[in-house]
């Protein structure tokens, strides 16, 4: 998707900067080792099933990480799916942020009360993502959790921030572009209040 941005019906378009091959290579390794993991759990659910009841007791003990490891390697897969076709779209009355799937968030232009390109700070816990409605979730040192519809998960991402305290992280192809075209739609929604 080369595309830096296009129009249809009065919506821009932007879509996601590429990803490095580390980024896939690190979503392709959580889904190896949550593979792993739910298979020693199985492992362990049928060398103890010698009889019955064991068997189902063991089963219930490991049932809930085996459900986190199996939604875990569902949610990795999606995202590999449709991280390609990631984009912003920047709509009449809200900047829409679109991974695909489950993962989408509106943001209205009037809940948006900051916007910057900024350098994000690693946290012990921002490498491992929780997915959730919007995308996926990252803690930073330096600003809280972040739900990350971005590429770039530590230099140069344009962070925007809503009167309700969301935080969204983003990488556009054009940076400047996209920030110049939210820019203006801002000035023009501030001027016509």
């Amino acid at each position: 998707m080369a595309a830096n941005s296009s129009q249809d019906n009065n919506v821009h378009v932007y879509y996601a900067d590429r990803q490095p091959p580390r980024y896939s290579l690190g979503r392709i390794l959580m889904v190896l080792v949550s593979l792993a993991l739910t298979a020693f759990l199985v492992g362990v659910i049928l060398i103890n099933s010698t009889d019955l009841a064991t068997g189902i007791g063991v089963a219930l003990l490991v049932s809930p990480g085996f459900a986190v490891f199996l939604y875990e390697i569902v949610s990795q897969l999606m995202i590999l799916h449709f991280l390609p076709r990631m984009r912003y779209e920047l709509g009449d009355s809200a900047l829409c942020l679109i991974l695909g799937g489950p993962w989408k968030s509106r943001i209205l232009y009037a809940s948006i009360c900051d916007i910057a390109r900024k350098n994000l700070v690693s946290d012990m816990f921002s490498s491992f993502g929780i997915p959730n409605m919007g995308a996926l979730d990252l803690m930073y040192a330096n600003e809280g959790t972040i739900s990350m519809y971005s590429t770039h998960l530590y230099k140069d991402v344009i962070l925007i921030k809503t009167k309700t305290g969301m935080k969204y992280g983003i990488s556009p192809i054009d940076p400047d572009g996209f920030l110049k075209a939210l820019g203006q739609i801002l000035d023009r929604k501030r001027t016509t209040c």
